[in-house]
């Protein structure tokens, strides 16, 4: 019972609500209409093979956006990306994906088919993930399986925090061992 403790503490159950509220407010608001139309005008637009993106926050690296090749959109705004990946050093997280579209005015990365998020303790598997580093949460509207040392979580519709708070908001089964 002690491991199941923290699940229902008042703070946490306030905090999650935040959370909840906060990324249900992020994807009724949020429209990727830009991404579709701006990669669909890409039909002369530039690529960079061996893409790498560092982002620096008091002169230290916050976090590092690589991919194998990047297509970018004509105005040179969003770019589609394959076999990225992407450390996000302070939270110790790593990300890997088949592929993804990020938007060079806002930072907003979206990824797609079979991304994999690592941390120290856990390992995420889904077929889609939005970051958005302003707010500093990581969704996902998919199904969800989360693996650690001693437990097994499957769900949809992940969300995660800064300060590494994963919540999984629908039929969520999880295995303790």
């Amino acid at each position: 019972m002690a491991g199941q403790k923290w699940l229902f503490s008042r703070n946490r159950m306030v905090l999650w609500g935040f959370v909840a509220v906060s990324l249900l407010f992020f994807l009724v608001f949020y429209d990727d209409t830009d991404f579709k139309r701006g990669l669909s005008a890409n039909k002369a637009g530039s690529y960079i093979e061996g893409l790498k993106i560092v982002s620096k926050k008091n002169g230290i690296d916050s976090w590092v956006l690589t991919a194998r090749r990047a297509d970018f959109t004509t105005d040179e705004t969003l770019a589609r990306m394959n076999s990225v990946a992407m450390d996000i050093k302070k939270e110790g997280v790593l990300v890997n994906a088949e592929s993804g579209i990020y938007n060079m005015n806002t930072k907003v990365l979206s990824l797609e088919n079979n991304v994999i998020l690592r941390t120290k303790d856990s390992v995420i598997h889904t077929n889609n993930l939005l970051w958005n580093p302003s707010a500093g949460v990581l969704t996902s509207t998919g199904k969800v399986e989360m693996e650690g040392r001693k437990f097994r979580l499957e769900g949809e519709e992940l969300s995660a925090t800064e300060d590494s708070k994963v919540m999984l908001m629908k039929d969520v089964r999880a295995t303790f061992f």
